[in-house]
């Protein structure tokens, strides 16, 4: 079957006053993905019992725009002291638990902060702001500021040789074809993201969408839309072939520094 790219997801408009609105909705998540939501609250309770705070979900599950087989479970738990790493290898056994029972889920993101590090962490406060969704406690982003396009939600443009570096230093080892595509999905991402910061104050709106950054970057920018295209068909559908991966980095590696550096005022 034809590796298609499908025209989904949104973007996030800005309200009255300039800041960022985060319309995610428990109604909208797919009846298929309740149950695993409802099973994964089951095993942070389990595990977790007191610590738990909350729990909030994130992705195109909270969303609404869930795909099988390419989509997964992106949930984010704060808790009132530090989770050990003994206690974080219980997620092991839970993921490959559940990618027998629902196997059209492509994985179970488990991730955990402390309140103190929430609160003393700009970043943490946009993302839990902007792109979570509260399934379960007490929903802390009532305590946190609002957010705008500043600084937090150029969350790659602003050092694009990074994720590039961290890549080359990755692949001087050897690595399974499950785990290149992995590598190349992750920088793949990355540079379509990367594109829509370019363009974000100009169109007044905020995503992490794939589709609706390319879309917008190659709204203003026309001659790298095949580049970018195949970035995105990279991202969504990803090669073990790093030769292939490589050709795409590089036809937009050097324009996405430059411009980066423009909408910064460098020289």
């Amino acid at each position: 079957m034809e590796n298609k790219i499908r025209n989904i997801g949104t973007v996030q408009h800005l309200d009255e006053e300039g800041f960022i609105i985060n319309n995610l909705s428990l109604d909208s998540i797919q009846e298929e993905y309740k149950i695993i939501i409802d099973e994964t609250l089951a095993f942070y309770k389990t595990h977790f019992k007191e610590n738990l705070h909350s729990i909030y979900l994130r992705g195109s599950v909270a969303k609404g725009e869930a795909i099988p087989h390419i989509s997964d479970l992106d949930t984010f738990a704060i808790t009132y002291s530090k989770v050990s790493k003994k206690e974080l290898m219980n997620r092991i056994a839970f993921w490959e638990e559940m990618s027998v029972k629902y196997p059209y889920l492509n994985g179970i993101e488990i991730h955990f902060e402390s309140i103190d590090k929430i609160m003393s962490s700009e970043r943490a406060q946009f993302l839990l702001q902007t792109q979570c969704i509260c399934i379960y406690g007490k929903d802390l982003r009532i305590e946190l500021p609002k957010f705008g396009i500043g600084e937090w939600a150029y969350a790659h443009s602003n050092d694009i040789q990074k994720g590039v570096d961290e890549v080359k230093a990755w692949l001087k080892e050897e690595h399974t074809e499950k785990e290149l595509k992995e590598v190349c999905s992750w920088i793949m991402k990355r540079m379509v993201r990367i594109g829509f910061e370019l363009v974000m104050e100009k169109e007044q709106c905020f995503t992490r969408d794939l589709y609706p950054c390319y879309e917008l970057f190659s709204k203003n920018y026309p001659n790298k839309d095949k580049e970018m295209r195949e970035a995105l068909k990279l991202a969504v559908f990803p090669t073990s072939d790093m030769d292939d991966m490589w050709k795409v980095i590089y036809s937009l590696h050097g324009f996405l520094i430059e411009e980066a550096r423009k909408r910064k005022g460098e020289n």
